[in-house]
């Protein structure tokens, strides 16, 4: 550990006396969960604001008790124990944050599944894992839950409505275990309910390509051997403990914003949530709290840099961290003119974790937007390397899903290394489409037609034509005022694709993101 990170972590007081004795009297009494790091916060911030959502705030020491109380409404109401699966189907909101801890202290798994699931998807996960309770969010009901799921359910706005409907506490009382019904939990906020003991929180899930029906679960389990090497990188590169506020529209079932909203907590920030990306909304949001460090997709960037009023309200943004999907020059370059060297790019899978960052320095300097550079803990290689350089990403990781930990696993994403150390995406290897007779990636299209200047977004897949075989045909959003062509933009496209890489058709369109705001891949 170098004498920055120790400087870090003492100001945090992670490595102070009290704060070593604060984690251990945590993790003794709440286990080595979650819970046990919100303790640790609720001690050393108690009076900070921990939560926005719309107009409602906590502040830590709320935002522990309501933990608290959650938890213990949760064992009391449908008997939740270690080893049993709950399964969340929640946007952003405090009800959110809260259940994650609360959950953690139970040492139940958590399944945190896409809002954007299709209902018959939903019915096979909740099979699948054997899930005990599903936790829905109202608005999902009709058109995301089933009526025959062979489970528990409970709305969000329930739970809401119980915690902070009933507020007396214990007021001192002697502690009991719970063995009463729901239909008289109410009463029994007012006695002190003893939680089990637990050593260690449950597994916390989440799972690739939620939306489409090839999932691929990616469980963790509570590890502060785990969580550490990562949070050294973000303090270290991105001096991310030196910000008070942190704008999470990352939905929490991702894991970048679940790692977003985790670490902030444990750095005592101001966490706002949004539960849905609007970019609009989002400005306001970064003016209203003053914020400092906004986390996005690159398609959020994109969509931020449209409204006029981007350029002046984010001059405040001290941090900006892009992840999760490919970040394209066009935007990193507006990010870097107006606001200076405020610009991440974060990169990681979620079986590895992140375990790459691009600084500032590596965006700016480099013709196209790197991946990164490993970050300390992990180790990568590039594997079968064609003429150009080009091969499969893998990586070994000591904070990688349960089963991959500390093993070398392919990525499936195809790179080249600069022989600094510094990664380049060239697209995903289950996405190459043989066009022509030649090898064609469909992200290396969309990455060119994104430079052009009226260009917002694209998506490029292929098709069957009679008369070529596989051909491109590509989906184009362009700027509100443009007035650009399909025709004129095939004209634009000759000189800087392959003829194979060439889309047949262009259509001019909107192109609808995810709650997780990437590209919505299955749209028709």
């Amino acid at each position: 550990m170098n004498r920055t990170i120790f400087t870090k972590l003492v100001k945090l007081h992670i490595l102070t006396p009290g704060g070593i004795c604060t984690l251990l009297g945590s993790f003794f009494r709440d286990g080595i969960s979650l819970m046990a790091l919100m303790r640790f916060a609720a001690k050393y911030y108690p009076k900070h604001c921990a939560l926005a959502y719309k107009d409602k705030r906590l502040n830590y020491k709320e935002f522990y008790d309501h933990t608290q109380r959650l938890a213990k409404l949760l064992y009391c109401d449908h008997s939740l124990k270690t080893g049993m699966c709950v399964g969340l189907l929640c946007r952003n909101h405090i009800t959110m944050a809260l259940l994650l801890p609360a959950l953690s202290r139970l040492g139940v798994k958590v399944k945190l599944l896409n809002t954007d699931i299709a209902p018959i998807k939903l019915k096979e996960q909740v099979e699948r894992n054997k899930i005990n309770l599903l936790i829905y969010d109202a608005e999902l009901k009709e058109n995301r839950v089933p009526t025959d799921l062979p489970c528990e359910t409970r709305e969000s706005e329930d739970l809401y409505k119980e915690i902070f409907d009933n507020t007396h506490g214990s007021c001192g009382k002697r502690e009991v275990e719970c063995s009463v019904p729901r239909s008289t939990f109410h009463h029994s906020l007012g006695t002190d309910v003893r939680l089990p003991r637990i050593r260690r929180g449950g597994e916390i899930s989440v799972f690739t390509g939620g939306s489409s029906g090839r999932s691929k679960e990616a469980p963790r389990k509570m590890s502060v051997g785990q969580f550490l090497p990562p949070f050294y990188a973000l303090l270290e590169q991105l001096r991310l403990d030196e910000y008070a506020s942190v704008l999470l529209a990352l939905p929490v079932y991702h894991g970048f914003g679940l790692a977003t909203l985790i670490m902030s907590l444990v750095m005592g920030k101001k966490v706002s949530l949004m539960s849905h990306f609007d970019a609009k909304t989002a400005l306001k949001t970064i003016a209203d709290e003053k914020i400092e460090v906004v986390p996005v997709v690159p398609a959020m960037l994109a969509r931020l840099w449209q409204i006029n009023e981007a350029t002046t309200i984010m001059k405040t943004v001290k941090c900006i961290i892009s992840g999760g999907d490919r970040l394209d020059k066009k935007w990193a370059d507006i990010t870097q003119k107006h606001l200076g060297n405020v610009l991440f790019n974060l990169f990681g899978t979620s079986e590895a974790g992140f375990f790459m960052i691009a600084s500032p320095d590596d965006l700016s300097r480099n013709e196209e937007v790197p991946i990164g550079r490993p970050i300390s803990g992990v180790k990568c290689k590039v594997d079968n390397i064609d003429s150009h350089g080009i091969g499969s990403l893998w990586v070994r990781s000591r904070w990688a899903m349960i089963s991959l930990k500390n093993k070398w696993q392919d990525t499936g994403d195809l790179v080249y290394c600069d022989g600094k150390g510094c990664y380049f995406y060239r697209g995903r290897s289950d996405n190459m489409v043989v066009c022509g007779g030649e090898n064609v990636f469909p992200e290396n299209v969309e990455k060119v037609i994104n430079s052009h200047p009226e260009v917002i977004n694209s998506m490029v897949s292929p098709a069957q034509d009679t008369d070529f075989g596989t051909v491109l045909n590509a989906k184009v959003e362009l700027k509100p005022d443009s007035t650009l062509l399909p025709d004129t933009l095939k004209v634009w496209l000759q000189p800087r694709l392959t003829r194979a890489e060439m889309p047949h058709h262009i259509t001019i369109t909107t192109i609808r993101t995810l709650n997780s705001g990437k590209i919505d891949r299955k749209e028709d």
